[in-house]
């Protein structure tokens, strides 16, 4: 899905725009960087040179030692790390579990170390507000 122009592109879509297939995104990413997660890449691999280099030798665990320096070598593995999206992380059993029953024990000691008691009292309140309208 392209958040700007609200396209949503499938394979050839994908391997038309960036030069690789969908698969390879999280090596393309890592290579050429990406501005709206905060990485930047690898220093002098720009989108042609990254799909060029996927194209040739595959992901980046498969490039061969000479292509990359071991220290760009060592961030092009974290940054594709980073681009990969996550699909075994534990989530919920129901979204019930998702709704909020107020703040937990532990929650007073923060708004303390934060510097603004004020929020564990506004934070209890609002949970005896919930718990009083029949809320969880």
């Amino acid at each position: 899905m392209d958040r700007r122009s609200g396209q949503i592109r499938d394979a050839t879509g994908v391997q038309a725009k960036f030069g690789v297939a969908p698969g390879y995104i999280p090596d393309y990413l890592a290579l050429v960087g990406d501005a709206a997660d905060g990485y930047p890449g690898i220093l002098g691999c720009g989108p042609k040179t990254a799909a060029k280099l996927i194209n040739r030798h595959g992901p980046l665990e498969r490039f061969p030692i000479h292509v990359l320096e071991p220290e760009n070598r060592a961030r092009a593995l974290l940054f594709k790390r980073l681009a990969t999206l996550r699909i075994d992380a534990p989530l919920f059993a129901d979204v019930e579990q998702l709704r909020w029953s107020g703040a937990t024990a532990s929650f007073a000691p923060v708004a303390q170390r934060i510097g603004d008691p004020r929020i564990a009292a506004r934070v209890r309140d609002l949970t005896t507000r919930l718990q009083w309208n029949g809320a969880p």
